[in-house]
Order: C-alpha cells, then structure tokens, then sequence
C-alpha cells in the first residue's frame, strides 16, 4: 500500500517521465530509419517511381504463369519476383529512352504486326493450322470477339499485345544503334595494320618460377601497395557475412512409434473394408494409386510381395521413403505393359473436346456403320484419315503408336488389354465413339493392383517445442561474439558460415527460403556482433550473427589480399628479379645463365595477338616489343610471369591495300553483337539513378 501511495504522490512527475519516454523512442526510431525504410515504393528509377502494389500485381501474373508450368517452390516465388522488378526497372530505364529518341509504334502498325503482309514471328505461331498456315483471318475473328470475351482471356491478348509492340519498339531502337556504326577509313587502316604487321623479337627471360614461393616475404606494404593499385578493379556490391546455428526439427523415437502404431491399428480396418479407395482416402497421407505394378516397381523393402501372395493378402508395417506403410493386395492379373493401337473416333455434341455438331444418335449410328467397314477393311488407316474426329489422325491415320498400361482412358485402356493383336472392336468413352484395332502388345506379366496406408514420419507438437526450446535457451544466454562462440563450442553446436549474402541472395547453405535472415543481415541497425532472434524456417530454427558488414563500392583490403595472394607473390617475385637483374648490366647472356632464365624467339608478335611466345599473355612485353626500334636492346621489363630484355630482328608489314571491307565486316559484327547482347542497356542501367528497395517487400 506504501508504494501505490508513493505511485500517486509522484502521478504527475510520472506521467511526463513517461511522456518524455516514448517521446525518444518515436523519436529514435524515427531518426535511426531512413527513407529508403519507410518507401512504399520497391524501386525509383531516375525519379519515376515504382510502387509495390504495381511490382505486386505484375509478379502474380508471372508467378501464376509459372505455376502453370509445374510446382513453384519458395526460392521460385523470389526469383520471379526479383525477375519482375528488374524487368519493371528495365521498362522506365528504356522506355525513357525510345521517348528521348522519339520511337514509337502508332496504331496502325501495331495492328499490321498481327494482319499485314508480314506478321509478328509470335502472331504466326498462334494463329497457324495443323500444316502451318497462318490464317489471318482467326486473328480478325479473335478481334472482332474480343468484348464478348472472358475477362481472363481479355486480359491475356493484352499482355500478348504489349509484348508484340515491346518487341517492335526494341527491335526499331537495335536498328537504329546499329545504323549508328560507322569506321572511319584511317581508323580501318589502323586496325589493319594492327591485326597484320607482325614483328618478330630476340627475348632474354627470367621466369617468377625460378624463385620458390617459400622464399617469398611479403609485407603489409606489399599488400597496400598492390590494394591501391588494383582496388578500382574490384568493385564489390554491398555484402553480409553470418555465422549461424541450425536447430533441426527431426521426428524422435516417439514420433516414428507412433506413425507404426497408426497403420498398424489400421491392419484390420483395411483388411476387412470392401472399398479400399475410400479407406484409403479417409486414412492415409498418399492417395490411392489404382495402377497395376509388378513386384519391380516396388519399393525394396515389399519386393516379391506379388509373387508370393494372392488378392487379399495384407502386409505390413514397413518404412519406405519417410513413410511407415501397410499394404493389401487388390487384385491380381496377367497383363501387357505396353500396348499399340489405331482407333477412329466419333465425336457428338457435348463430348470432351469436342466441336462436332452432330447428336450422340448420330454419333453411334455412324460409328456402328464404320465399324462393319472397319472389321472388313484392309485399310484401316485410310478410314481413320477419311472419318476420326481425333486431330491428330490427319497427320498419323489414326496411329496411336506404343503407350503402357494406364495411359489411356479407362475403356480403351482395357478393350486393348483384353483383346489380341488384330481385334476390331468399339467402346465409348467421355470422347465420344471409338472403333479400335489392336495392333501390339507385349507378354503380359504378373502385375497386382495395391492399396497402401501410408503414415508419413513426422515431427510431433512436442518435438517441435523441445527444439524451439534449444534454440530459446541458446538464444537468451548469447549477447555478443564472443558469448556465441564460447556456447557453440560447449554446447558442441555445429557453426556455419555464409559470407557473400547479397540483397538479392536467395540460397544459404543448408537453409530453406531464408530471406528474412537476408533481410535482417542488411537492415541499418544490425551491426558486426550483432545476434538475430530466432528464425522460424521449414523444420529449423536458426539463429545467426552478423560478421562482415561490406559498403557497395571497392571491396576491403583484406579480402582483395587474401583473393589476389598469388599475383601479390608474383609481383614480390618481378621485383627481386628487376633488382638482381640490373647488376648484370647490358650482359645479358650472362643473367640467364646464372638467373636460370632463357633465351628464346618469339614470332608473329602483333597489337593482336594473344599471347607472347610460350610465356602466356605478356601485354608489356608485347607493347614494348611493337613499339621499339630494330636492332636495339629493350630496358629490362617487369611482366606477368617474366622479366623480359628484348630486341626486335624482323619486321613483316602487312600487305599494302586499299580494301579494308573485311575489317569493317568484323567490327560491324562485333558491333551488333555488343547490341544483340544488351550493351546498350547496360550502360544506361550502369548511368541510371536506380534506388532498388525489394529487399524491404521480399
């Protein structure tokens, strides 16, 4: 009671204390984000503005798109997402500048890319019959229908229209750069005789080679000197490195007992149920799989369970493959795995796939007439061209070539099954009217129908806590690197390390989708030292500490040394050799013999080649060779795997001519090349104001 009273004596000095205090923390908070935090945009692109509700809506097409074309895992949606937004910025990067240079692609041309005389590549694709025809006149009907459309499909030929004029305005930009190129004369003339003046060189050596590495002291003054030379060469983007720790989430003992009981209490039920599809449907992880499989096609652990059992025999628990199971045997038959036939179909009105117009009687009647014809023809696949409904019959005459047992729909399936080679028969199907003539099978096999109750091999609620609890201890006991590695290292933790994480990283060794990790590493207020709280990824909890913060911009010292030792030793080594060579003066003779060094004739030297003799690519020993007198001696040359003296003894000009056609040919390509290949985008994206904010979104 004596606090509460102290509580309300102080109320008013409380109440301001308070004030004062949440008054620095929205403050602070406020002071400690900066704009790029608080942006609903994900990307500004010299000042235009792209909002994440635009980037949103355009990746949901694509990732739908992409689903479409299979399963789409987590690292997929990101990647889709990250393509989406360089796409977008690629669009303000270029559209800027198809305005700049005023090209466009009016109405009228667009529409002659889909109907004129030479319609986009991808209009034809779309719009061509079964031999390949482009048929203008469906690209008409499509446009004259298109109000009556399904929005979906509306806004589909949209998309599709866009691309056609993206395609046309960049198509109209590459053209314009390349009409651009033109090659002075002189210049032809320059490049000529660089590519065929060719000089041949004297060349006394002495190879790094000669002095072991382990001789080699290099200093931290070798190692500055070499950073401030090179370091414009090694632009780095922003990185974050971690050191982190994996808490695995695995199935106990208690979890794996109680995924075998589960199908073991599930024996009976299965044995005595009289539709084992739906038992397996109310009780099992997997789906009932009503194909027909040889003891081959089974896992290890059942293997001969066909062989040795009949219809109705129960087996089980086994594990296979994270699952504990239980299986029965449905039934058991002698069956053809492959099969081969031709068919003539008859499709009506309503049929699957079907745009035929006549009624089901019609149908039934005109196959059961085909069908006598069929039994008595000679020639069944000229009826099948003459008479199928099936598209594919005008190009293979009905032939459906070899499929395997369950590949077709369930009647035809079987009327080939249970017929021999040479039977002519007919069955419906949700098609419409099939005449079928086997005309292939192979030896039918012992094969058995199962139903498997599968359990999969789970981590528990109680399991997952128990980890949670791990990674919750580990957690609140570590403040600092050095608390982190001492716990690591009595605990017996296994640390990891990750130390090139970009903002666009989406793969860390050993982890699943582990962008928010990415994303923490790379906000303001984590710092070197710094611990995460815990990371609740798939089946892991991972808590990780920052351990390397790099700027965009030249990449520390201390990476480009440790990177680049090599050429810091090699570079030591040139200049122990320069120095010892000087002492032997112009006799060079002498140096190579007591250097171990060589002397040699290097051939064919010109501005284009690409290497100097058997020494590798030697730039200054090349250029000095070019550009020195004949006859005369070089000053000693610091190369790349060699000290150099050379003197030129023969020159070889090139052939005079005033035809440089081929010369401009080739860097005309090269030219379209370099455009073909996106240089010109690169350098407006290299020149653009780009503020990229998708690490914030995703």
């Amino acid at each position: 009671m004596a606090a509460i009273g102290a509580i309300r004596k102080h109320y008013g000095l409380l109440v301001i204390i308070i004030g004062l205090a949440l008054l620095a923390f929205v403050l602070g908070d406020l002071f400690r984000s900066t704009n790029r935090r608080q942006t609903n945009n994900i990307a500004v692109v010299n000042g235009e503005k792209i909002t994440y509700q635009d980037h949103a809506n355009r990746a949901d097409v694509n990732i739908e798109n992409a689903k479409r074309n299979g399963s789409v895992s987590n690292e997929d949606t990101y990647s889709v997402r990250n393509q989406t937004l360089d796409q977008m910025i690629r669009e303000v990067i270029m559209n800027n500048e198809y305005e700049a240079l005023g090209i466009t692609v009016s109405s009228d041309e667009l529409f002659d890319q889909f109907v004129g005389e030479n319609p986009n590549q991808y209009v034809k694709q779309s719009f061509s019959d079964a031999n390949g025809n482009f048929d203008k006149e469906a690209v008409m009907e499509y446009l004259r229908n298109f109000q009556s459309l399904d929005p979906v499909y509306q806004a589909k030929w949209i998309e599709f229209e866009n691309a056609i004029k993206e395609e046309r305005v960049n198509e109209k930009y590459e053209n314009l750069l390349k009409k651009s190129f033109y090659l002075p004369t002189k210049l032809a003339e320059r490049y000529y005789s660089n590519k065929n003046d060719k000089r041949t060189a004297e060349v006394y050596a002495v190879r790094y080679t000669t002095i072991p590495d382990s001789t080699v002291v290099v200093t931290d003054q070798d190692n500055k000197a070499f950073y401030e030379a090179n370091k414009k060469k090694y632009q780095t983007d922003a990185i974050r490195g971690i050191d982190y720790i994996v808490f695995e989430v695995k199935p106990s003992q208690a979890d794996r007992q109680a995924a075998m009981d589960y199908v073991a209490d599930a024996k009976q039920g299965l044995a005595e149920t009289a539709n084992v599809a739906n038992y397996v449907a109310s009780n099992s992880d997997m789906p009932y799989d009503s194909t027909w499989k040889a003891d081959k096609d089974l896992p290890v652990e059942i293997e001969g369970v066909i062989a040795e059992n009949e219809a109705g025999h129960v087996f089980g628990p086994y594990e296979s493959n994270g699952y504990f199971n239980i299986g029965k045997i449905v039934a058991k038959e002698n069956r053809s795995d492959s099969l081969m036939a031709s068919h003539i179909l008859i499709a009506y009105q309503g049929a699957v796939r079907s745009q035929a117009t006549r009624t089901k009687e019609q149908a039934s009647a005109l196959a059961d007439s085909l069908l006598n014809v069929a039994k008595k023809a000679k020639d069944f696949e000229a009826l099948a061209s003459q008479f199928s409904d099936d598209p594919s019959a005008k190009t293979n005459n009905g032939d459906l070539g070899w499929f395997t047992d369950g590949m077709m729909v369930t009647d035809f399936n079987e009327f080939v099954q249970d017929n021999t080679v040479g039977t002519v028969g007919m069955v419906e199907t949700p098609f419409g009217f099939h005449i079928i003539k086997v005309t292939g099978k192979n030896e039918a096999r012992e094969v058995a129908r199962l139903a498997i109750v599968a359990r999969e091999i789970s981590a528990s609620t109680t399991t997952y806590q128990d980890v949670f609890s791990q990674a919750n201890k580990f957690s609140t006991e570590v403040r600092n690197a050095e608390q982190f590695n001492k716990a690591v290292e009595e605990q017996g933790l296994n640390k990891r390390t990750f130390q090139t994480i970009r903002e666009n990283t989406y793969r860390i060794t050993g982890l699943t989708n582990p962008r928010e990790i990415v994303r923490w590493a790379f906000k303001d207020e984590t710092k070197v030292g710094d611990i995460s709280t815990i990371f609740d990824l798939e089946d892991m909890y991972v808590i990780a500490m920052l351990t390397k913060a790099v700027p965009e911009g030249n990449t520390p010292m201390a990476d480009v040394v440790d990177r680049y030792a090599y050429m810091i030793k090699k570079d030591k080594k040139g200049d122990m050799l320069m120095e010892k060579a000087k002492a032997y003066g112009t006799d060079y003779e002498k140096m190579i013999n007591e250097m171990n060094g060589e002397k040699s004739t290097v051939e064919n030297i010109t501005f284009e080649s690409r290497g100097f003799g058997t020494y590798g690519l030697e730039e200054k020993a090349q250029g000095t060779a070019l550009g020195m007198k004949q006859g005369v001696y070089s000053e000693l040359v610091k190369g790349g795997n060699a000290i150099f003296v050379m003197k030129v003894t023969g020159e070889q000009p090139a052939a005079a001519t005033t035809d440089y056609s081929a010369i401009k040919r080739e860097k005309q390509s090269v030219f379209n090349n370099a455009i073909l290949n996106g240089a010109a985008y690169s350098a407006l994206y290299d020149n653009a104001k780009i503020e990229n904010n998708g690490i914030l979104f995703f």
